[in-house]
This record gives C-alpha cells, structure tokens and sequence, in this order.
C-alpha cells in the first residue's frame, strides 16, 4: 500500500468478493497472515519502529477516496461532547458510592482517588475548548485522513519467518535490549519487518488520535517514563512532522483520565455487590502512576 508493506488484505472468493456466505447464512473473511510476534513494549526498538510505522500509515491514508455516504458514515464523534459526557458519568458514579451505607474496598480507593481525576477531567475538556480542535477536525475530514482506530500492540506484528516463528524457544534479535535505538539509525529497511492489522476501528478524523493511543499504552505498560514517551514522539515526527495544535490535542488527550473512567464505567455497568481484585489492583495502579504521569505532562506542556 504505497510504501506501506504490509498491511491486511482481504483475499477474495473465486466470485470477487470480499464476504463469503455458506449454506447456513453465516457470512466470513479472509486475511493475509504475518507470521511474527505482537510489538513488544518493554522493547525501546520495537516502540520507536512502531511509532516511525504509524507516521508512515498516516501519511499514506490522505486524501483517500470516498464518496460523500462513506465520509458522513465514517467521521470520527465529537471529543468534546465525549469528554463531558464522561465526566457526567464520573459524577454520577461518585454520587452513587458516597450515598452507600457501607463501601467495599474498591469503592474506597475510588473515592480516595476521584477528585484528582475528576479535576483532569475537567480540565482536559476546559482545554480542548479552548483549542483549535473544530478547526483541525473540519481539515481532517476535508482532507480525508484516516484514522486506523485501534493502533495498539496487539495489531502490530514484528515479522519473523516462518520457521522462527514455529520455534517456540526462538528469541528475536534485541527481544530483551534496553537500549535506546533511535529510529534514524534503524535500516532503511525497517518498514518491511513490521505488519500493520485489524483496520475494523478506521475513521476519518484527527490521526493524532491513533499516536495518543498508542503512547497511552506503552506509558501504562512503562510507569510512565519520560523517555519512552519521548522517543515515540520523535520517532514519529520525523516522518510525519507533528504541528504545535496536533501537539496540544495531544496534550488534551493524554491529560483526560481515560483508564480511570473506563474502570468506572466497568465498574457502574457491572456488578457492584463483588469487584475482582484485578480491577482494585487497576484501580490503585492508576492512582500511584498518576504523579509521574503529570510529569511527563508537563514535560510536554513546557514545548506547546
């Protein structure tokens, strides 16, 4: 896909068509296959090529031709109004617990942590207000960059043959390397070691969307150390050049909460009378990253 390697391809019936339908009804498809090993992200390597590889997908899916159904149909929904609906529900949900006579420990801790988040809430939504986020959406969607919605490790797959791949004792090179591999001094040839998948998510709207994403989640994974989030963004701006507005929508996304609000609508919508001791550990791991997160928040306010 012009430069882009490998990405998922759809493999076509004997009829031409993309969905096959059998006997019963039931309707199927069939991808390509990419033998290899999900993004790893302790890997500093692997995160940067990543990045470097979502620079490159993006600059690729513009100016994509749709037909005007397509673009109404497809365009991404209003962060805004997302950002207050959810601190509607934050309120809601802390309203509740604090009106129950006798709290289980989940609702505790959560309570012990919700002003901190709620004011991030509140704050992210007072910031993309005062952005130039309408603006940027409107000349996303004019321009018809698309987004591929789900940019996380588990859709990006560090290719490997396929005898290595069957060799369950096979460790790829710099599998467990902690040093810093900047992507300018990767080969040339990078693009082809790595697969892109699962486009189900893709929208028109703003890509710096899919770059949020995917550093949220190497941040969670990594406690939120500077310099994971560093490289991500310079791997990917090499490539793609980040603008100082996509920046601050980037500084707006990472602000907002979204892993305490999701525990929290998990939680509202689920059973309350019993709460897994795997969310309380989520719970309170969000709570204790929440600091260095704010360092590297204003870390990165400090350039916008």
């Amino acid at each position: 896909m012009h430069g882009c390697y490998n990405t998922d391809i759809y493999v076509k019936t004997l009829e031409d068509e993309i969905i096959a339908v059998d006997q019963f009804g039931c309707r199927y498809i069939v991808k390509n296959w990419f033998w290899g090993e999900e993004c790893n992200l302790k890997e500093l390597s692997q995160i940067e090529m990543a990045s470097a590889n979502l620079a490159k997908l993006h600059g690729v899916l513009k100016n994509v031709e749709f037909t005007k159904e397509q673009i109404e149909y497809n365009i991404s929904g209003n962060l805004q109004d997302t950002f207050e609906k959810r601190n509607r529900e934050l309120k809601r949900v802390k309203s509740y617990i604090r009106d129950k006579r006798q709290k289980n420990e989940f609702e505790v801790i959560y309570l012990n942590f919700y002003d901190e988040f709620y004011e991030q809430g509140i704050e992210a939504s007072k910031k993309l207000l005062d952005s130039n986020y309408t603006e940027i959406l409107e000349s996303s969607v004019n321009e018809r960059a698309v987004c591929h919605g789900n940019y996380t490790y588990h859709n990006i797959i560090m290719l490997k043959n396929r005898n290595e791949a069957l060799l369950k004792t096979y460790i790829p090179p710099g599998w467990i390397n902690k040093e810093v591999v900047y992507s300018t001094g990767i080969s040339s040839e990078w693009s082809k070691t790595i697969a892109t998948t699962n486009f189900e998510k893709s929208h028109i709207g703003l890509q710096i969307t899919d770059l949020y994403q995917f550093i949220r989640k190497v941040m969670e994974k990594n406690n939120w150390d500077i310099m994971y989030g560093n490289n991500i963004i310079e791997a990917y701006d090499r490539i793609q050049p980040i603008s100082k507005r996509e920046l601050r929508i980037l500084y707006v996304l990472l602000l907002y909460p979204e892993k305490f609000w999701k525990i929290t609508n998990f939680y509202y919508n689920g059973k309350k009378a019993w709460i897994s001791g795997r969310n309380i550990q989520k719970l309170n791991n969000i709570g204790e990253q929440n600091p260095k997160k704010d360092v590297f928040l204003r870390r990165l306010e400090s350039i916008l």
